[in-house]
C-alpha cells in the first residue's frame, strides 16, 4: 500500500495505491485479506486505519481497483463502511 495526500483544508485528495484490492468486498470487510497482502496483519490493520482516517477527514479518494469513475469518498456504514463514487458526466460537446 502507498499513497499521496495532497492539497489543504477540505480540498485534500488521497491517492492510493493497494488499499482496496476488492472494493465489493474489502468497503464491507476490511478484515479481508488477498494474497497480495504479503504481511496480512498489516495489511488488516492499516486498511482499516486509512478507511477510517479517509472517512472522518471526509477526503477526497483517487486510487486503483476502484469502480468508474475511480474518484470519490469513503463513509462509514456501520462497523465497516461503503464507496460513494463521484458523480461523473460528459463533457459537452462544444
Amino acid at each position: 500500500m502507498s499513497g499521496y495526500l495532497v492539497g489543504t483544508g477540505d480540498k485534500r485528495m488521497l491517492i492510493w495505491s493497494d488499499v482496496v484490492h476488492s472494493h465489493a468486498i474489502q468497503f464491507a470487510r476490511p478484515e479481508v485479506t488477498l494474497e497480495f497482502d504479503h504481511d496480512e496483519a498489516a495489511a488488516h490493520a492499516t486498511r482499516k486505519r486509512i478507511l477510517a482516517l479517509a472517512a472522518q477527514n471526509k477526503l477526497w479518494i483517487a486510487g486503483a481497483h476502484l469502480p468508474f469513475p475511480g474518484i470519490g469518498h469513503v463513509a462509514p456504514n456501520g462497523k465497516a463502511y461503503r464507496w460513494i463514487p463521484a458523480e461523473y458526466l460528459p463533457l459537452d460537446k462544444q
